[in-house]
């Protein structure tokens, strides 16, 4: 079993669509599989994607030790993130920090890590609302 220090959001940075669609945009990058372990589709719906347990291709240089999470949608002109989906992805990170004894510290918006803007959204945003959530 691979180490979990860290938890990475992204956005799908497109339209709604599924978890299908984006593992067909990532297997046209020469990726095996999609990249990220969950996505989080519109209404809120959470896919499991790559395994956990496998090397996501999500962050360079991070990939080893995180796990990925993705909310459709493109989230940089500042649209918030639809409710179901936000509640969704609180829910998901809440418990995996749970699992692998992780804290707020250990979640990190893509572009904390990585030269870009994703997810979108201000990172510390989810933060905020993790603290309220966990107590970790």
């Amino acid at each position: 079993m691979r180490a979990i220090r860290k938890i990475v959001v992204h956005h799908s940075a497109s339209s709604p669509v599924s978890m299908e669609k984006i593992e067909q945009w990532h297997k046209e990058r020469g990726f095996s599989e999609v990249g990220y372990h969950y996505v989080i589709q519109a209404g809120g719906l959470v896919r499991l994607g790559r395994k956990v347990r496998q090397i996501g291709a999500h962050c360079k240089g991070h990939n080893s030790d995180s796990i990925g999470v993705c909310v459709v949608g493109s989230f940089e002109d500042g649209t918030p993130v639809p409710g179901s989906q936000w509640v969704a992805l609180v829910s998901v990170v809440s418990d995996l920090m749970k699992q692998y004894g992780l804290s707020v510290r250990d979640v990190y918006g893509h572009k904390e890590l990585g030269k870009t803007l994703c997810p979108g959204f201000d990172p510390v945003l989810l933060r905020d609302e993790l603290a309220d959530e966990c107590e970790v």
